[in-house]
């Protein structure tokens, strides 16, 4: 239902701070959030890099709802995470059960709150970046690779493919949401559910069939991608972000 309600992937154009950064310093510093989520040692750790996100979301937060629907999509995994931890984890028990861990509870809930804010950081980049943009910005990464002989122009163009295929695949969950509408009742529900399946399928291949045809042609979305502009001198507010940043991994270094 999500990916159905979304129009052109996660990228949702508005006039927010983030939105005006420059995408590689964007994507370097979401992954720098991701990496020191995970290296979080305990919830003090923790802390600095969700005071970061938390500050971004309330930057961009006219368009900061999709990103909370994404973690909506993981709620079962992050509940089989904290589960996992409750009874396998060793550790102090609690409630005289031998078998639930109270040392796997609470590692199981720093387990789940890293995941979050790796998500959401990565989400917020999706959000806050065109597919074109998060196109070129990871072609400028990988260009060094090409010196090794890898083919990151190809890479960049398939990439960009599929950011241009997701609003073909949304439309077609939409469009099969409806299908056998008039099927209710706990007993039609495979029947439902059987019938959507096979129809999306048939107009996804459909539909993968005429794009790839126009590609051919020349007709469907050009894979021509203009150069990043130069990436200095950095504006104002690029500046201040990475500043910002830098600061954080600081203070992350001095309490670990």
């Amino acid at each position: 239902m999500f990916i159905a309600d979304a129009e052109k992937g996660f990228y949702l154009p508005a006039d927010t701070p983030l939105h005006t950064l420059e995408p590689r310093l964007k994507m370097f510093f979401c992954l720098l959030l991701v990496m020191l989520s995970f290296a979080a040692a305990d919830w003090l750790q923790l802390a600095l890099p969700t005071a970061a996100l938390v500050f971004s979301l309330w930057l961009c937060r006219t368009v900061a709802g999709r990103a909370w629907k994404v973690c909506l999509m993981l709620r079962w995994l992050l509940l089989f995470t904290l589960l996992m931890h409750l009874f396998f984890s060793p550790g102090r028990t609690f409630w005289g059960v031998s078998w639930l861990s109270l040392d796997g509870l609470l590692m199981g809930f720093l387990v789940c709150a890293q995941m979050l804010v790796a998500v959401l950081a990565s989400a917020l980049l999706a959000i806050t970046t065109s597919a074109d943009n998060l196109a070129r910005t990871l072609g400028w990464y990988l260009k060094p690779l090409q010196t090794l002989g890898f083919r990151v122009d190809e890479w960049q163009r398939l990439m960009l493919l599929s950011m241009h295929f997701l609003p073909v695949v949304q439309d077609e969950v939409r469009s099969t949401r409806a299908v056998s509408s008039d099927l209710v009742g706990q007993d039609e529900q495979r029947k439902v559910w059987t019938c959507r399946l096979q129809l999306l399928l048939h107009r996804l291949i459909d539909r993968g069939d005429k794009v790839a045809h126009s590609i051919v042609a020349e007709e469907g979305p050009s894979t021509a991608l203009e150069p990043l502009p130069p990436l200095w001198p950095l504006s104002f507010a690029d500046t201040l972000f990475s500043v910002a940043m830098l600061l954080l991994l600081l203070a992350t270094w001095i309490t670990g």
